[in-house]
């Protein structure tokens, strides 16, 4: 089986490690604009072939994975599915489901399939804020989960290879309705992204920034490095917009705790206002516990992942998927 994979990144060159690791079967071609990184990341052992051509890298693949920023998604789309084979899986991690879906409608021929998927990572790495190829790790999805939204209609074949590929990274596949993850995506990723920026943007732009900067500590480091290492201006940008009906209602529930927290600040009600602040305080904590120990499965179903079919018993039977004749 072929697999490329467009963008070799920290997702796109760590899903290449886990995937080589896994199976002999797969061939891993890579493709990244930056050709010196799709060569790091072939020296790296993400990937087995470097093609330095868009169109020559998805001309013969199974499965072409887009691991890019959002921003460039859309292009990237339209340069390449005129260049799918019949039964080709086109595969993106994009916040944005119903949007990707829009687009991949407009431009996928007939006989091509269109599969989101978003990774909750290995909780081992929710600290690691590198990027690039130096921060590929073959371990990067265990004990992960991966949420799969795809249209109405796709074939149950197309589901059961997204499973074997989950499988075989180390996670677990999550079915999910496209309008749902628009919602759990802006309210995980999203919404902290901006919040990062709005802190830094509002600060930063008062008169007493010049003094404050000097005592801005950990607090003001760890709530701006969303906007410093996650993402850029313009794929954020793009992003909101893309799920501006989600971030609109999200933003309306902040203004107005916001709101009610400045108004009893005011009114001089400090007990209910401590109550509120522990109870975000526990909320983290608890949060932060069930992430760490990332039973989801076992939470979900009363099933350890241990006793769940292994990634070669699924991947066995699919093995050629992409070359079988539509029916």
């Amino acid at each position: 089986m072929k697999i490329t994979i467009i963008g070799l990144g920290k997702t796109g060159g760590s899903l290449g490690l886990a995937l080589g690791k896994r199976f002999e079967e797969i061939h891993r071609i890579g493709h990244d604009r930056e050709i010196q990184i799709a060569k790091q990341a072939q020296k790296a052992g993400a990937i087995d072939t470097v093609a330095i051509n868009l169109h020559q890298a998805v001309q013969d693949a199974e499965v072409v994975f887009l691991a890019i920023p959002f921003d460039q998604v859309h292009e990237t789309i339209q340069h390449i599915a005129q260049d799918l084979k019949e039964g080709a899986v086109l595969i993106d991690f994009s916040p944005a489901k119903q949007k990707i879906a829009e687009w991949v409608d407009e431009v996928l021929p007939d006989g091509r399939y269109y599969v989101g998927w978003n990774l909750a990572i290995n909780p081992a790495y929710l600290h690691d804020t590198q990027k690039g190829v130096s921060a590929i790790r073959q371990d990067y999805f265990q004990q992960g989960v991966v949420a799969i939204t795809a249209p109405q209609k796709t074939p149950s074949e197309v589901f059961q290879l997204m499973t074997a590929l989950i499988k075989s990274i180390g996670a677990e596949p999550l079915f999910a309705d496209p309008l749902e993850m628009d919602g759990v995506l802006a309210e995980a990723q999203v919404i902290p992204q901006v919040l990062s920026a709005l802190m830094v943007y509002t600060l930063t732009g008062q008169p007493g920034w010049r003094e404050a900067r000097k005592f801005a500590a950990q607090d003001f480091l760890e709530m701006g490095l969303p906007l410093a290492k996650s993402i850029s201006a313009q794929e954020l940008s793009q992003t909101l917009f893309a799920n501006r009906e989600m971030v609109q209602r999200l933003m309306n529930e902040l203004l107005a705790v916001l709101v009610e927290w400045r108004d009893l600040l005011m009114r001089g009600e400090i007990e209910t206002l401590t109550q509120h602040i522990s109870e975000a305080q526990q909320r983290f904590e608890k949060w932060q516990t069930e992430r760490l120990a990332a039973n989801w499965i076992l939470e979900e179903t009363g099933i350890r992942r241990e006793d769940l079919p292994t990634s070669r018993e699924v991947f066995g039977r699919l093995v050629g998927f992409g070359n079988r004749k539509k029916k």
